[in-house]
């Protein structure tokens, strides 16, 4: 499935999530991301489960802000979170040791 849009990525989040690897894991990812098909979105990982809803959560934590695109080119490694963050395209705020962890919490292709 090619991934074109924020609502592929999240369907793809979806069925990719892998429970497994969430064990212990209790987060809220705030994303909020800019330009064309862009939006703020909550994501939340806790008891092995991830829910995914448009809105903004009040104690995140993990912030992400970046545009649309970024984050699918992100998330389909396509682009590097680390240079992305070094070159100002990618800012996260609140834990970085979770969000580094978010990625790995799904099973790739």
């Amino acid at each position: 499935m090619a991934i074109e849009t924020i609502q592929d990525l999240f369907e793809a989040y979806k069925k990719n999530f892998a429970p497994e690897r969430a064990e212990g894991v209790d987060a809220v990812f705030q994303l909020h991301l800019t330009g064309e098909g862009g939006g703020d979105y909550v994501l939340t990982v806790r008891d092995q489960q991830l829910t995914i809803e448009e809105g903004v959560a009040e104690n995140p934590t993990t912030t992400l802000k970046t545009s649309a695109q970024n984050w699918i080119d992100i998330s389909i490694g396509k682009a590097n979170p680390m240079m992305m963050m070094m070159t100002g395209k990618l800012k996260v705020s609140g834990s970085i040791p979770m969000a580094t962890k978010f990625q790995s919490l799904f099973r790739t292709r």
